[in-house]
């Protein structure tokens, strides 16, 4: 079998990471040192347990020290005290105590698919494969086994070739809250097991020789367990265990799956269970299935690896992108509702099921994947989460009336495993105009974007075919938002919905200010509408529907002169059109965000996208001033932070990595900015620090970024945009 390609990382190691099946909404994450982790299902932050991983001096059943990863946050006894009462202060007796080595004593190997911790005598791996997840319509019962097993492979070697005594080497839970039970199905010969209650667990098996077998332990700490002889299972205990002797000048390894199993229905309103649960009887099931399928697992990580490895990417790209794909997949959930396959991806710390403005995003990733999921997610949102509304006209008095406004859809579909009612999001509120107002035109434009993205990349025709009144109605809806008055319009979204009452539309950008919070004649939204033009007339050329396609493309045209005619003499695009607005003194990089939509649909052979970024074409006015722009914000400071980290907006320390990593792709790919050089390569560093310094370090990948430190949109799926760069 082939060996791991990833090379030690070089900076700061100590930081968590999830390590997750796809689909399963379950994270192993370890790596932070001094903080809990360990397994989490359904939850937007890390576990809540110590990971003790190591070895004790002594064999089994005796004093010794415990020398451990740091991925716990102390030794102390408190859960037995509470037991013990006068005799929780007096001498234990054992003498076990807990070290764990230095940053300076390991080195973590961090690859796209793997994750290793290395010291002079003991090797930790984390093996989370990912591919493409098959349509159940058409795979086999074991073809969809492999794919959504919720679990991942764990191995622990102890070497002892350099030592005069026995070392017992094992992994370790201590966990917060009682609930551990031994695993008492059938596991297979020589495998033993823990669960915390019925939802997740890990089974494990030796897989080199030695001359004892493993053992299991269950007491308060795993220094009790590990010294204790006659009491090795105390039920009372949090805290389970195995453990293997590793005799002088010998090595050993364990081997391990982490999973987990969550039967019934999981979900209020539209009522879902786990599709694993069609393929898997048991949590039991599930972690003996994964451990049979050791080498194939890592055959696919091993691949995986080599993959990111041999690809033209820096180390620091290569990290974020591998840092981002393992956040994603943890925030996967793949349901059968109703009989249906039924994909979700939950947003990071905030739980929101299928984020609207994060699913645009992710269309990248899931494309090259998984399409199938995609035109999932599409009639999800058609057929439960779509509305139609109003919109506000200006009255010149500073009230508005209300016109036919169309087709939207909600910026979610619910939070915490509570699909929201019908139509509405758990998001958006009326009569606001910061976070938390409406995100309707945004939101047209990302269904008809994701739309266009699955068409061109699949040639869905049929699909196409039964949803074109769908595409037709967005079309419409979108000129609407510009102005019901075809004489007034601009291209431009000018008009907020009815939803809002009193307030206004925001972007997803809903935490900055108003240089990018605004939806209504924003530079970063007037662009994307361009784009959605472009792909409505896409969908409609291959529909041969030529009227609607020249009405799509005739809009497109409006939006492009609109925003070259707001290009200053000092070279940038105002962020905001509307004077006395403070946007208008503000300059933005997602200007050029809208750009990736064609410039990934020219890759795919799109004729409408090719024409679209001719230099020469219809758009090469706006193309060129866009360049301007961009070219002016990254020469200027005011669009850096001071560690060279890119600045979205010039009037806020507020910043998103998969924006940046958006912005990155197109300046670097269409335009050529910045391509390799000194300033591409500080910014990517300054981006890595960000994930991997202070605070950072425990929430895994992190998306808002505030003067360099993850302040919001933690344990976040959305940076998986950096797999973009892949196709540089």
């Amino acid at each position: 079998m082939s060996t791991l390609s990833a090379q030690p990382f070089s900076g700061n190691s100590g930081f968590n990471a999830h390590h997750s099946p796809m689909g399963a909404f379950f994270s192993f994450t370890c790596g932070n040192p001094g903080t809990q982790g360990g397994m989490a299902c359904e939850s937007g932050r890390p576990g809540t347990q110590d990971v003790f991983v190591g070895y004790k001096t002594g064999p089994a059943g005796k004093p010794g020290t415990l020398v451990c990863l740091p991925l716990f946050t102390g030794a102390k006894d408190t859960a037995a005290s509470a037991f013990l009462v006068e005799q929780a202060d007096k001498k234990s007796p054992t003498e076990s105590r807990v070290v764990a080595y230095t940053a300076e004593q390991i080195k973590r190997y961090y690859g796209w698919a793997s994750d290793r911790w290395v010291t002079p005598d003991l090797q930790l791996t984390i093996y989370t494969p990912f591919g493409s997840i098959p349509d159940p319509a058409k795979a086999s019962a074991g073809e969809m086994r492999e794919a959504i097993v919720p679990a991942v492979i764990v191995e622990l070697t102890i070497d002892n070739t350099h030592s005069t005594e026995v070392k017992t080497g094992f992994f370790a839970l201590q966990f917060s809250s009682p609930g551990v039970r031994v695993l008492d199905e059938s596991l297979g010969d020589g495998r033993l097991g823990f669960a915390w209650r019925r939802d997740m667990g890990f089974v494990g098996e030796i897989v080199s020789d030695g001359a004892s077998a493993p053992f299991g332990f269950c007491h308060f700490t795993p220094q009790a367990g590990l010294s204790e002889v006659n009491y090795r299972l105390h039920h009372l205990g949090a805290a389970p265990g195995i453990a293997f002797e590793v005799a002088p000048g010998h090595k050993r390894t364990l081997r391990l799956a982490i999973g987990c199993y969550l039967d019934g229905i999981v979900t209020t309103r539209l009522e879902g269970r786990y599709l694993y649960t069609r393929y898997f009887g048991s949590l039991a099931d599930v972690l003996g299935y994964a451990l049979d399928r050791y080498e194939q697992t890592v055959l696919r990580c091993v691949e995986r690896d080599q993959e990111l490895a041999s690809s033209k990417l820096s180390a620091d790209q290569q990290f974020l992108l591998a840092h981002s794909t393992r956040s994603y997949y943890g925030s996967t959930q793949l349901l059968e509702v109703g009989g249906q396959p039924f994909w979700i991806v939950n947003e990071g710390e905030y739980c929101m099921l299928n984020t609207l403005d994060l699913s645009v995003d992710h269309v990248f990733w899931e494309l090259k994947h998984n399409p199938w999921l995609v035109r999932n997610l599409l009639e999800n949102f058609v057929r439960f989460y779509s509305y139609r509304d109003q919109v506000k006209v200006p009255d010149g008095k500073g009230g508005f009336t209300l016109a036919p406004g169309g087709i939207s859809f909600s910026h979610d579909m619910g939070v915490n495993n509570n699909f929201s009612p019908l139509t509405h999001s758990s998001y958006e509120l009326t009569n606001l105009d910061g976070c938390f107002s409406h995100m309707t035109v945004e939101q047209v434009c990302n269904w008809t974007l994701m739309a266009g993205s699955y068409v061109t990349a699949t040639n869905d025709l049929e699909w196409l075919t039964n949803r074109w009144p769908i595409v037709h109605d967005c079309l419409l809806s979108m000129q609407n938002r510009d102005h019901v008055d075809a004489s007034k319009r601009t291209g431009v979204m000018q008009l907020d919905s009815s939803r809002c009452g009193i307030g206004a539309e925001i972007t997803t950008y809903d935490s900055l200010d108003h240089s990018l919070a605004q939806s209504r004649n924003n530079l970063y939204i007037a662009v994307k509408c361009w784009a959605t033009y472009l792909s409505l007339a896409m969908m409609f050329q291959k529909m041969g529907d030529t009227r609607h396609k020249e009405q799509a493309l005739k809009s497109a045209g409006l939006a492009a002169r609109t925003v070259t005619s707001k290009m200053t003499d000092a070279g940038f695009i105002p962020a905001v059109f509307e004077q006395g607005n403070p946007g208008c003194l503000s300059r933005i990089l997602p200007a050029i965000e809208g750009l990736v939509y064609p410039l990934y649909w020219k890759q795919l052979g799109s004729e409408v996208a090719t024409a679209a970024l001719d230099d020469e074409g219809a758009f090469a006015s706006m193309l060129s001033a866009l360049e301007r722009h961009t070219r002016t914000l990254l020469g200027d400071e005011g669009n850096r932070f001071p560690d060279g980290g890119l600045r979205l907006s010039s009037t806020s320390g507020n910043s998103w990595m998969s924006k940046i990593a958006i912005v990155q792709h197109v300046a670097r790919k269409y335009y050529g900015i910045e391509k390799g050089d000194a300033r591409q390569k500080a910014a990517d560093a300054a981006h890595v620090k960000w994930q991997t310094q202070g605070d950072s370090t425990y929430w895994a990948m992190s998306d808002q970024i505030v003067n360099g430190v993850a302040q919001g949109s933690k344990y976040y799926p959305r940076c998986v945009t950096t797999v973009l760069w892949m196709d540089e």
